[in-house]
């Protein structure tokens, strides 16, 4: 990855213009970004629906939804992806099996903590400690996992968490960031958005191992492999505390089947995306590129809501595309 297309001289000592195969070659290398970019938008799009969703269910509940109405999906594509690939199911192993409940558990916890702050007065601090998984996920996963981070790589990462630390200062205003009130009730929206950027640090990074550890099959079947099994941990487990804690809770799902199918569909159609990203290149930089959901919040907000940007907003937006692009060099 960082890396440009290098091409081979002539025998004559001129230089020559890269092959067709090169450049489709080069093409395939970078495929994970478009691919992430797609599941940023899911992302925030879902991420709406849980919001009004969770007006009518618990913080539980609402978590299980984007699981127990995205499985069946998912599972449609794992069938989908063997049957056009004709490839066998990879073989599972120990290691396959840590990362995956790994994966499901911390992007449960994360997912609680993400909905909890929708309640919260000062959301703006909260969503933008978020944000911070990204440099989270570069630094626990170059010290823990198998994230391999070059200096340019690290630059990338760095601009695209400084353009939406812009954006959202811009937006909410500096105001909304001091410390206000005593105690820990002053401390909350900042704990609740860190602990929330920690569990989908570790999702992320678990769902990468959990990719890699399967030694057979190419990136499409190992991600949708590895996208149904987390789901389906999720689905079984979470399902099963629910049941004994929430029982009342999971069936009030039912009577709002069209906003939980609409989260469920655009949940499983954004983990397709982000799982396969995973799987092709480091999880901090399909991260880092997914920070252009902030850049949809604010073009929804111009062209839905017809406000206006600042200049510091613009900025952000420019700050961020910069290292989004650093990632095509």
């Amino acid at each position: 990855m960082l890396q440009t297309l290098a091409s081979r001289g002539h025998a004559n000592g001129t230089a020559a213009h890269p092959t067709t195969a090169a450049v489709k070659a080069n093409a395939m290398e970078l495929i994970w970004i478009p691919i992430s970019v797609l599941g940023a938008l899911l992302q925030a799009v879902r991420t709406a629906g849980q919001k009004a969703l969770n007006a009518e269910l618990s913080t539980l509940v609402t978590t299980y939804v984007r699981s127990f109405f995205g499985l069946p999906l998912l599972l449609v594509y794992l069938w989908f992806v063997k049957e056009w690939t004709g490839q066998p199911f990879p073989d599972v192993n120990t290691r396959f099996l840590i990362a995956a409940f790994g994966a499901a558990f911390s992007q449960v916890m994360a997912t609680v903590f993400l909905i909890q702050m929708f309640t919260l007065r000062n959301f703006a601090v909260g969503t933008t400690m978020t944000k911070t998984d990204v440099m989270m996920t570069a630094i626990i996963g170059s010290l823990f996992f198998s994230e391999a981070i070059t200096g340019l790589g690290w630059v990338a990462v760095i601009l695209t968490v400084t353009g939406v630390f812009l954006m959202t200062f811009a937006r909410a205003g500096v105001r909304a960031f001091l410390v206000q009130g005593e105690g820990m009730d002053a401390w909350k929206p900042t704990l609740i958005g860190l602990a929330a950027a920690l569990g989908f640090t570790f999702s992320y990074l678990f769902v990468r191992e959990a990719s890699l550890s399967l030694e057979n099959g190419d990136v499409m079947m190992r991600a949708a492999c590895s996208v149904v099994t987390v789901i389906t941990i999720q689905v079984v487990f979470f399902g099963a505390y629910l049941l004994w804690r929430e029982p009342e809770g999971l069936k009030a799902m039912f009577p709002n089947w069209k906003l939980c199918t609409f989260i469920g569909v655009t949940s499983a159609v954004g983990s397709i995306c982000w799982f396969t990203a995973f799987a092709l290149e480091n999880a901090s930089y399909v991260r880092s590129v997914g920070q252009v959901e902030a850049i949809f919040t604010l073009l929804i907000s111009l062209f839905y809501f017809k406000e206006r940007f600042n200049t510091a907003e613009l900025t952000g937006i420019a700050v961020t595309v910069a290292g989004v692009l650093l990632f095509l060099l």
